[in-house]
């Protein structure tokens, strides 16, 4: 049996696919956490062998590569309940915008539990939330943290141009704004709506708002890059793709919209600067510790090449980057899903090149929002390198 498949067999820290998502029922109102409709015991995220590794002592070698990943000491299961039209708020045309999520609560973790909240890509926008980092979304629920999937709405034609007139986008360009303003306005709401809740017999003492990452993909991995000072400029906002024609961007037309709640952010194929908004002083005031994962082949036109541009950009002091040197390293991997790696890789190799990307994505977010030790460790360690020999890159600064 080859390296990749003995990977991907020995730790599948995997994801379900669409058809094994946990179903849930939405609630008139929010459900308590011993009420919600559904377990989380379905979904696969890793073997139970995997997730007692003492990743410190793990023997870590070329020869045992699946001992280089980094697992939690202790899983739980966990149960789901989706939360639907409970957030409203006013957006900048006036309109009532609704943002539905879905929880997924860990069964028995320490309490308060430390949030992840989850942004999803694309710039149609998703109404249902379990459809929002699926495949994320277990693996931090499995850790012990309260994980929050949002489903950020898309909009009309006539919506998205009245969004591009009230921010002053220029009229003589492709506005490239999409739904960019409205994921972390979406984020903040969220973060209100559970502080909201936190006062509530059923909810008090169960997370700890002091303690608050946020995972996102593509567009979502701006956003969650917005939410730790990254600042946008939404007059000039174009598609990356357009990067070698963009209008002249002003610096004081950059806008922060950070959220002082959130501590840590993950970027998984997130924009670098030159597109959509994003510019070379965009990065100057980030302190917070940030992630940002990559590959290969991570969309389509300029989109691979742009993304690495945002490593450059980054103030040193607790950021990381992860990239996977392969064909099969496809945008939507990154994500979590490996349908289409697989027209480029093995089974096994895609299932393998996840477990690194989740791996170190919840090391990162273990070290960095909780401190823990082991995590910690391993971030410093070249685990990750040894355990993707020739195709993973980890990098520090």
């Amino acid at each position: 049996m080859n390296r990749w498949a003995n990977v991907a067999i020995s730790l599948i820290v995997g994801a379900c696919s669409a058809d094994e998502s946990p179903s849930s029922t939405p609630a008139p109102d929010i459900a308590s956490p011993d009420d919600v409709s559904s377990d989380g015991d379905d979904v696969a995220v890793g073997a139970d062998v995997a997730a007692t590794v003492d990743v410190a002592e793990s023997g870590c070698s070329p020869g045992d590569v699946a001992a280089c990943l980094y697992a939690p000491s202790k899983t739980w299961e966990f149960s789901t309940t989706v939360v639907e039209n409970k957030i409203v708020y006013e957006d900048e045309t006036g309109v009532n915008r609704t943002v539905n999520i879905a929880l997924y609560v860990p069964k028995g973790a320490p309490t308060p539990m430390p949030v992840v909240l989850l942004s999803h890509g694309g710039a149609d926008g998703k109404i249902d939330p379990l459809k929002s980092m699926e495949h994320w979304a277990p693996v931090f629920a499995k850790a012990g943290y309260l994980t929050v999937a949002i489903a950020h709405a898309g909009r009309s034609d006539a919506s998205y141009d009245a969004l591009c007139a009230a921010l002053g986008t220029q009229a003589d360009i492709q506005c490239g704004i999409k739904i960019h303003w409205d994921r972390p306005h979406d984020v903040k709401h969220v973060l209100d709506f559970l502080e909201q809740k936190a006062s509530e017999a059923d909810f008090k003492g169960l997370y700890d708002l002091d303690k608050v990452a946020h995972v996102g993909h593509s567009a979502g991995a701006g956003a969650a890059l917005m939410s730790v000072e990254v600042t946008r400029n939404f007059v000039c906002a174009q598609p990356v793709n357009g990067a070698s024609e963009l209008q002249d961007c002003k610096v004081e037309d950059l806008v922060s919209l950070a959220d002082d709640r959130i501590d840590v952010a993950v970027g998984l194929s997130p924009q670098g600067p030159g597109g959509e908004g994003f510019m070379d002083e965009s990065y100057g005031a980030v302190t917070a510790p940030i992630l940002m994962a990559t590959g290969l082949v991570d969309g389509d036109g300029g989109e691979p090449a742009n993304r690495l541009l945002l490593w450059p950009a980054l103030p040193a002091g607790q950021k990381y980057k992860l990239f996977l040197n392969s064909e099969g390293a496809v945008h939507t991997l990154f994500e979590g899903s490996t349908d289409a790696c697989v027209k480029h890789a093995t089974e096994a190799e895609c299932e393998t090149m996840r477990s690194w990307v989740f791996s170190t994505g919840l090391a990162f977010v273990k070290s960095h929002l909780e401190g823990d030790p082991t995590a910690t460790a391993w971030l410093a360690s070249d685990d990750i390198v040894t355990a993707g020999s020739g195709v993973a890159t980890f990098e520090r600064k």
